[in-house]
């Protein structure tokens, strides 16, 4: 990652003419625009922010480096389908991985109990460490790990094969607790399976078990860590993109996507710039599009739907610069939770908060063995940021929010903190450096409505309500990114193939791929 990468900002010519713009560039933008640039498309993405890459965006505290939201990834082992994506994608040989313990990437605990509950890599030995601890349930597990696999199956684009949505009807009603219940009646394995929950914010009786089961099976199969941080799949995409003949403009906040006849012609920044093309692809949330879409062919009734959609839930990150050579290093991610429901942290108020959280340690590789850094993340309702709605703080409009808001996120440090020194006592006197982010700080950077973690909350009750599609009304606008299809890192890039597949067609873009 020595090379330098080439900056774009506006050049002076009021108008500039692509063949594909790009609102966005998450990974899902940065995805669309390097496959479809590998197709000779003279493409050009524009980005509202300093730095690129949405949730794979990354900050420096102490000279350490953090992950906004991305802190480890799932299935970019051999042969999954995320590693096949960017090998095609010409990152996958560049990224520096760093693996987890194989015998529990994930552990689960609970409450005041020692018990740390192992997630394992590898679908024989994810049975075997939780057989140790639930010996009656083998048979059962063995049962979760086929039924991951059927879903999978029943999911095409998942295993980078054409299909129709026929397959995923099959199994797209299951709802997630419910499916678990009758994959095993011990209520404590139910929990346990559900246990790293944060990564798609389940809530009981709306999500559907399908987000559970492709996220689980991808980190079953492998999960790793990119070193030193997740913005360098962004850098290597920008890069690979730049090779390509593509551009990316920084700063660039589109202000309006004007559509005549029945088409956009061009986008328009907030200082006026023009970008023309001929194919448009929004990579921002629907709700975002919306205002700055100027066309009559969006109708009211499916604007009022899009403004209308339940949000899943934000999170509060605390993020902390260790001490060198004094807190071990764990290999594996830890989800505590309050009680023995982990459903319930998205439910209850804020007297007793956190009612759950996760750890994720980062290895110093100064001093192996030891951890250099540790970030923590616990859900927060948007709600209890209503007295500073109304204020903005990004890298593209810095401002500082009042000191009452700073008092805030301080009092909030001081709980989550005393809460998890109360398990992992050798913390105490040995952060260098912290700083937190709010459910404010998760609207402002990822342009989500209510900081949303993960978008759009599906609700398997209403299917064709929660589910964007990456067609819309205007025929040359396409949509990608966390809240079509699915959400995470191997979610959003399978979405992206989905979305240049309306252009280049499924079957030779698989066949590529």
């Amino acid at each position: 990652m020595s090379a330098t990468l080439h900056i774009q900002e506006y050049s002076e010519p009021d108008r500039h003419h692509y063949d594909v713009v790009i609102i966005g560039s998450g990974l899902g933008g940065l995805l669309c625009a390097v496959m479809l640039a590998k197709e000779g498309m003279r493409v050009c993405v524009l980005e509202k922010n300093k730095q690129i890459g949405g949730c794979l965006q990354t900050f420096s505290l102490h000279k350490t480096v953090f992950d906004s939201c991305v802190h480890y990834i799932g299935g970019l082992g051999k042969g999954h389908t995320l590693h096949r994506i960017f090998s095609y994608a010409g990152i996958m040989d560049k990224l520096k991985l760093f693996a987890f313990d194989s015998d529990g990437f994930d552990r689960i605990t609970f409450g005041n109990e020692e018990i740390s509950y192992p997630q394992a890599v590898g679908s024989k030995n994810f049975v075997e460490q939780l057989a140790t601890y639930f010996p009656d349930q083998q048979k059962n597990l063995k049962n979760y790990i086929s039924i991951l696999r059927h879903v999978g199956d029943h999911f095409p684009l998942y295993r980078l094969n054409n299909g129709d949505t026929a397959e995923k009807s099959k199994v797209a009603h299951w709802e997630l607790l419910e499916t678990l219940k009758n994959i095993s009646p011990n209520k404590r394995l139910q929990q346990v399976l559900a246990g790293n929950n944060l990564l798609y914010a389940g809530v009981p009786n709306k999500t559907p078990f399908y987000l559970h089961a492709l996220v689980l099976e991808s980190y079953i199969h492998s999960v790793h860590k990119i070193v030193p941080g997740s913005s360098q799949i962004a850098k290597l995409l920008w890069r690979e993109l730049q090779t390509q003949g593509g551009v990316v403009y920084r700063h660039a906040n589109v202000s309006g996507l004007i559509e005549e006849d029945g088409l956009l012609q061009y986008a328009e920044t907030q200082h006026g710039q023009r970008f023309y093309a001929k194919h448009f692809i929004s990579d921002i949330h629907p709700q975002a599009l919306l205002p700055i879409l100027k066309s009559k062919l969006i109708r009211s009734a499916y604007r009022k739907r899009i403004e209308g959609l339940e949000q899943s839930t934000s999170a509060f990150m605390l993020n902390l610069v260790l001490r060198p050579h004094c807190v071990p290093m764990r290999y594996h991610n830890l989800y505590w939770h309050a009680t023995d429901n982990v459903w319930s942290a998205t439910s209850l108020d804020s007297a007793n908060w956190p009612h759950q959280y996760a750890l994720y340690f980062t290895e110093d590789y100064r001093y192996p063995g030891y951890a250099e850094s540790l970030s923590i993340l616990t859900y927060m309702p948007y709600s209890e940021l209503s007295k500073w709605t109304n204020t903005y703080n990004h890298s593209g409009n810095p401002n500082e929010r009042c000191v009452e808001y700073e008092d805030f996120k301080a009092e909030k440090t001081e709980i989550l903190l005393k809460k998890i020194q109360e398990r992992f006592s050798d913390l105490k006197d040995n952060i260098l450096a912290q700083s937190s982010a709010t459910p404010l700080t998760y609207r402002d950077y990822g342009n989500t409505p209510e900081g949303s973690l993960y978008g759009i909350l599906k609700d398997v009750s209403k299917p064709a309500e929660t589910q964007i599609s990456v067609k819309t009304k205007i025929p040359n606008l396409l949509l990608t990114g966390q809240n079509v299809n699915l959400h995470g890192v191997l979610g959003v890039s399978i979405t992206a193939v989905a979305t240049c597949a309306e252009m280049l067609g499924m079957d030779y873009l698989l066949k590529k791929i």
